[in-house]
């Protein structure tokens, strides 16, 4: 079954949005399959979004290529970055157990028509946009 991830929040003072582009595998570890049917192995979607920060960092709303947004913040969530994540911030509790592997991002939108629609709930989750080869199962 394919999952849409919802934007998490927003920021209105400072026109913040925030979510998950996209998911590899679930809080389980389970591969996830998005809604045009591909799957995106985690070594994949790390590399690819270290890609798009270092090489670009731009938004745009539904992949019309018009500058919209500046990407402000990102992070693939992995257990083993969750786990220093929790450490470096002093949590000495136990780790919890969490098998997924997600790109966490958030966007300063620069467009005004673009925030409105965030705002009226039309722009609703983020897509990423990318190409690869299809890998037979």
């Amino acid at each position: 079954m394919a999952t849409i991830y919802k934007l998490s929040g927003t920021n209105d003072e400072q026109r913040l949005v925030f979510g998950l582009a996209s998911v590899s595998l679930d809080a389980a570890g389970e591969l996830v399959t998005d809604l045009q049917g591909d799957q995106i192995e985690p070594a994949e979607l790390e590399s690819a979004l270290y890609d798009y920060v270092s090489s670009s960092g731009e938004g745009d709303a539904m992949h019309d290529h018009e500058h919209a947004a500046t990407l402000v913040e990102s992070f693939v969530v992995t257990p083993a970055k969750l786990e220093m994540l929790l450490k470096a911030c002093g949590y000495t509790g136990p780790i919890p157990v969490f098998q997924g592997v997600a790109a966490w991002v958030g966007y300063r939108v620069d467009s005004d028509a673009v925030w409105k629609r965030v705002k009226s709930g039309e722009l609703r989750a983020f897509s990423i946009e990318g190409s690869a080869e299809p890998v037979a199962a």
